[in-house]
Formats: C-alpha cells, sequence, structure tokens
C-alpha cells in the first residue's frame, strides 16, 4: 500500500507546503493533506547519507504512521519542502529531525521532476558523509523505525518494498555518483 488516503489525521497532514508548477516555479500553498489528495505539483528533499570509512549508503524504514509509503524502506532522508523553506533550510531541518545530525556539511546535487499515480514532485537530491556507525545516529522514532547499512547494489536488487520517488532519486544519484558503487 502506497499511500493511505483514509489514515487518520495527523499534525504533518496540516503543514502548509510549496505548490509548484510544472517549471517548479511556485505557484502558491496548500496543506499537506489537499496537495495530496489533489495530486498538486510539490518540492522535497532527498538527503543521501555516506559512511565514509565504507562508502556504503545509510537506509531507513518508515514509520507505520505515514501517510505516504508507511512501513516502505527509503534510500535517503529528506521531506516535502513547507511554505518559508527553501530546498536546503528543508535539507538541514530534516537530516537533523530524522536521525539526529546537525552542523554538517550537506553538498547539493541536482534537481529533478517525479511522478507516478499519487505523487507529482520536484525534488532536490543532497548527500553527506557521516564518518560514524549507525548506532551513533538517533532517528526520530516517530520518522523511523530503524536505520541499517546496506549496499547499493542490494538495494537495487532486493524484492522488499522501497518509496518509488527514493528509487528514482537513488537510480539518479548513481548515475551522477558512479564511485559509489565501484566499490559494492
Amino acid at each position: 500500500m502506497i499511500s493511505q488516503p483514509d489514515k487518520e489525521q495527523n499534525t504533518e497532514d496540516k503543514e502548509i507546503v510549496i505548490i509548484v508548477n510544472e517549471k517548479n516555479e511556485i505557484i502558491g500553498q496548500s496543506p499537506r493533506k489537499e496537495m495530496r489528495q489533489q495530486k498538486l505539483i510539490h518540492r522535497a528533499t532527498y538527503i543521501f547519507v555516506i559512511q565514509t570509512s565504507t562508502n556504503k549508503l545509510f537506509v531507513h524504514k518508515r514509520s507505520q504512521e505515514k501517510r505516504y509509503c508507511p512501513g516502505y524502506f527509503d534510500t535517503c532522508f529528506g521531506g516535502v519542502v513547507a511554505i518559508n523553506e527553501t530546498y536546503e533550510s528543508n535539507a538541514t531541518k530534516e537530516i537533523h529531525e530524522e536521525i539526529g545530525v546537525q552542523n554538517v556539511n550537506i553538498i547539493p546535487n541536482n534537481e529533478f521532476y517525479y511522478e507516478d499515480q499519487i505523487s507529482k514532485i520536484w525534488g532536490k537530491m543532497f548527500y553527506m558523509y557521516f564518518d560514524g556507525e549507525a548506532n551513533q545516529l538517533t532517528p526520530q522514532i516517530e520518522e523511523v523505525e530503524y536505520i541499517d547499512l546496506k549496499q547499493v547494489k542490494d538495494i537495487l536488487a532486493s524484492g522488499d518494498k522501497w518509496t518509488p520517488d527514493g528509487m528514482h532519486a537513488l537510480k539518479l544519484f548513481i548515475d551522477e555518483m558512479p564511485e559509489l558503487i565501484q566499490h559494492q
């Protein structure tokens, strides 16, 4: 189940998000719930966290409480860009909220458009290197059930449920950063 439209309303539903057009120009704002229901084009961030010593990618499992892809694995961290946020400020906020990391160098990558049966997104990819182990990260319990290290090739080949937009971003990221999979 990719989306749970009837799921009980949570605080995320009331968040006001930026709405953009096909050219990624801001055209308005909307509560997140309405953005999802009306399939409005919005912005989101995708932050790939790479372990410095191994070049492995940190991945996580989304909470069952999420409206979008509950319980799915995700290849990156991030979130929907709210009103009065930039891609950069959202990425910084999300990486702190989701895994407890702050004051780190989050490196911008490219922007991309993604669309599927339930979402239309202008995404911006970022990456950061983390010189530590998964147990040093402090996941946001209501966002992430656990964090694990996996190899990129395993992620792409797995039969697990992965967020479709995260998988799309990962494929683009690998094209941009092929050295990540050379050592795998």
